[in-house]
């Protein structure tokens, strides 16, 4: 093709010899944009935003485009458009150099309009202020829809920014993480299971390197059995080792892991038992913030303190059986050095629980995989959802709360994907409405249609016994026009809001006052106390708490054991007058994570767990954006009690 031609503009002059191929193999690599912004500049599509040539910068040329949002909008962008250009079920990577403006972040990202909605295909997320990056992406062609159309590359900013070099071209990418982690974990089990450490109640054990098996990655084949008692853990390594349990109980112990040199602030490893995290050490730095923007921001170039060596882990119930313990690395940098797994298990009896239940928030089910703080895997998020689900059944959990923005945008095509990920077990989940499921007037009745058996009562206020427990569920997800009527939709124009309406409230007292007795656990979308302060990392934690007037009518009721909820995306387990507040992180979104609890004549225990495809994990983490703080926010959070 002719290099210079893009739609009605010219490209850059950028020799086609000096780009290498991103990913993939270079002869499936055919050039479809080359841009530099020398010539004419392309006739883009603009939203919320203005753009032109600027010589004040470039960084492969003598002229960048800069891209200045309108005054008074959060975001705004350019946009290649690609109709014509790209084809179904190709996959195609892009990238672009980028230079943020001051306090400004920058995406880029392909998206689609699928015939009825527009879902982003592929993404990149970042930028430094006041210097030139490069983002990378791809675009899996697999995971377009047929009707896909009016798709364009998009060069989006929450401040002024520029971008130089962008390219797009067609590749064949390698087997994605999701696709490739259960052959990796395959390997990784199978080596360790060799050298699996059988354990004895109230006994000690070290284990170290040699009784392990490490991968560096998420492609099969790479599994290794070190031969040091050391090993370092590169960017997305996991070591793994295999314990056998010959009876259930309790263990604790304590990680030596020698830092990286990276004092970023963040999460310095994971550690699991199975998908149980027993451990989230993070770097800790002085307080901050992400650039940009405070919540979705990249986290800031700022240096931590260097943390310690030793590091105690949560004590967790261990079931009868083989299990494998993972410490696996954060994806936005090397996990440090790891020196020692100290294994304690407790000879303190197990009670087996009466029942156990787990709760999800944030599923997103929908198309394609948008940013938030990380990526959204809205659509990968269906089947995982699935799998999860009957892994739980099987497990021998009774049941599983959804607790709210189970659906991206509340269609009714997003509640048909719903369904089919809870048919796919005979495990009863229960739901709850969040924002995310209420955008339409149609989507509370499409609810209560396609997923009738998440709403038991035939309404998205309800309350259920379950045991010895009853759960109390609200929809405090009503949209409110800016004069603060109650209206059924969301209308960006004329948004006043969300909230309760005056009747919910008079229905919560009624359904509490009903019952004084029965532990009673609440449940909706939306934190009602949020901690604030300080993160585990330094990270300074908003305040998104809403619904007073739920706050106290809930804390009139003497039965009320615990609330339960999502929304935010990060865990927090938080306790106000005596009664815990626990804040779900989101499944979809890294750090993909839920709770199971387990439910005693005279208390409940809770764990914090991982999906179990580590892969999709991975997916879900926008490495340029080193925000890794939402999995873990203070001491305590990964595991506890609750009186009741």
């Amino acid at each position: 093709m002719d290099r210079r031609t893009f739609n009605r503009g010219l490209l850059g002059t950028v020799g086609v010899a000096a780009l290498p191929p991103l990913f993939g193999q270079e002869d499936n690599n055919r050039l479809l944009i080359d841009e530099g912004f020398e010539g004419e500049i392309p006739d883009f599509h603009t939203y919320q935003a203005s753009y032109a040539a600027d010589a004040a910068r470039a960084h492969g040329g003598q002229r960048s485009l800069r891209v200045t949002v309108a005054p008074g909008k959060a975001s705004g962008g350019a946009y290649f458009r690609l109709d014509g250009l790209v084809k179904p079920g190709q996959d195609y990577e892009f990238s672009a150099w980028v230079w943020c403006g001051s306090a400004a972040s920058v995406r880029l990202y392909v998206s689609a309009h699928d015939g009825k909605s527009r879902y982003i295909r592929g993404q990149a997320a970042g930028g430094k202020p006041g210097e030139w990056m490069q983002l990378t992406g791809t675009v899996r062609g697999r995971e377009g829809h047929a009707d896909d159309h009016e798709t364009m590359l998009a060069m989006s900013t929450t401040g002024e920014s520029w971008f130089d070099d962008v390219v797009l071209r067609e590749t064949v990418l390698p087997t994605p993480p999701i696709e490739a982690y259960p052959l990796v974990a395959h390997s990784l089990h199978g080596l360790a299971d060799r050298r699996a450490t059988a354990l004895r109640p109230g006994e000690t054990y070290r284990l170290d390197g040699r009784q392990g098996a490490l991968t560096p990655g998420f492609q099969p084949g790479e599994a290794v059995r070190p031969d040091q008692a050391a090993v370092p853990l590169p960017p997305d390594g996991m070591l793994v080792f295999a314990v056998d349990a010959p009876v259930a109980m309790w263990a604790s112990g304590v990680l030596v892991l020698e830092p990286s040199s990276d004092l970023r602030p963040g999460l310095r490893a994971t550690v699991l038992c199975d998908t149980t995290v027993i451990g989230a050490p993070m770097v800790a730095a002085d307080p901050w913030q992400g650039v940009g923007n405070a919540l979705t921001g990249p986290a800031p170039e700022c240096v931590g303190t260097r943390p310690p060596d030793r590091i105690g882990l949560t004590p967790w119930l261990l079931p009868a059986g083989r299990h494998h313990l993972c410490v696996a690395s954060p994806h936005c940098r090397a996990g440090g050095t790891f020196r020692e797994l100290e294994l304690t298990t407790l000879g303190t009896p197990v009670r087996p629980p009466l029942q156990q239940f787990a709760l999800l928030s944030d599923t997103h089910l929908g198309s394609g995989r948008p940013i938030w703080m990380n990526a959204k895997l809205d659509g990968p998020a269906c089947a995982e959802l699935g799998t999860t689900l009957a892994a739980l059944r099987a497990e021998g959990i009774d049941y599983a709360f959804l607790a709210g923005d189970m659906t991206d945008g509340g269609t009714r095509e997003q509640f048909a994907l719903l369904a089919q990920a809870c048919a796919g077990t005979d495990l009863p989940v229960y739901g709850c409405i969040g924002n995310h499921d209420s955008y339409h007037a149609s989507s509370r009745s499409d609810a209560l249609e396609l997923c009738a058996k998440l709403f038991p009562t035939g309404s998205t206020d309800y309350a259920v016994r379950l045991g010895r427990l009853r759960f109390v569920v609200l929809d405090g997800s009503h949209w409110k026009a800016k004069d603060g009527r109650f209206v059924d939709r969301y209308d960006a124009a004329d948004s006043g809001g969300i909230g309760v309406k005056p009747e919910q409230i008079q229905w919560l007292q009624d359904t509490l006052a009903a019952d004084r007795h029965a532990p009673t656990i609440f449940v909706w979308h939306f934190p009602l106390h949020n901690r604030q302060g300080i993160s585990s990392c330094g990270y300074r934690l908003g305040d998104w708490h809403m619904g007073p007037e739920v706050l106290a009518t809930l804390e009139q009721a003497p039965n009320v054991v615990a609330t339960l909820c999502g929304h935010t995306h990060w865990n927090e387990a938080n306790v106000r007058a005596g009664r815990p507040h626990l804040v779900n992180p989101a499944f979809c979104e890294w750090p993909n994570a839920y709770r199971v609890f387990r439910v005693y004549e005279d208390h409940l225990e809770w764990e914090l767990r991982q999906v179990a495809n580590r892969g999709f994990v991975r997916e879900s983490c926008v490495v340029p954006k080193a925000l890794s703080w939402m999995i873990s926010t203070a001491p305590g959070d990964l595991g506890g009690r609750i009186d009741g």
